[in-house]
């Protein structure tokens, strides 16, 4: 589910030890359980769950007991499913609603890496929101402004390094990607505040 581009990302937060982690990492660990159909013969389900815990370095902090209470917590939320397989077999599932969450998580540990040397290029990130869509209009400008994009009309926005992925990624968490465009221009006159406020030579 998660783009491989967050991993790092979501690892080092993972890692922090922090209250907020330790939930993240039971419900990240779970659902990427029931994001591949797996098998469920009885403690084996609770295997896999420890081996997704180990992707994410959270087996060490959690007991089995820990986990399946999570597994079960996470069923009844109705963020994964059991459901038979057309050999008969009950396998797990994650839910639309696990789908969500999932994204809910990848959302605010977004981020644009940027690379060693800039191309020269701009990113235009432009969009057309239809007011019935105010309030993924108005999230999309907040995440624009907390990824420190430009604004350089009132729906036009800047950014130096590629960024496609995660404003169509952003955009589409909101329900608007239809009403976005990003564009890449080579120049753009007058940039002078451009390369100040991004700190380019």
């Amino acid at each position: 589910m998660y783009k491989q581009g967050y991993k790092e990302q979501l690892q080092d937060f993972l890692n922090s030890d922090t209250t907020k982690a330790k939930i993240a990492t039971v419900a990240l660990c779970v659902l990427a359980l029931a994001s591949i159909p797996v098998l469920v013969v009885g403690v084996g389900a609770i295997g896999n769950a420890v081996q997704c815990f180990k992707i994410f370095g959270g087996s060490k902090k959690y007991s089995k007991r820990q986990i399946r209470s999570a597994v079960n917590n996470i069923k009844r939320q109705k963020l994964i499913e059991y459901v038979c397989d057309k050999d008969g077999k009950t396998i797990v599932k994650i839910t639309k609603k696990g789908e969500a969450k999932l994204k809910s998580f990848s959302i605010d540990l977004i981020e644009i890496k940027k690379p060693k040397k800039w191309d020269g290029k701009w990113r235009l990130v432009m969009f057309d929101i239809p007011m019935r869509f105010t309030k993924g209009r108005e999230a999309l400008r907040y995440y624009l402004k907390k990824l420190n994009f430009f604004q350089f009309q009132k729906s036009a926005w800047i950014y130096p390094y590629p960024c496609e992925d995660e404003i169509i990624f952003v955009a589409d968490f909101f329900g608007v990607e239809k009403c976005v465009e990003v564009l890449t221009t080579e120049s753009i006159l007058r940039d002078e505040k451009l390369k100040k406020h991004f700190h380019l030579t």
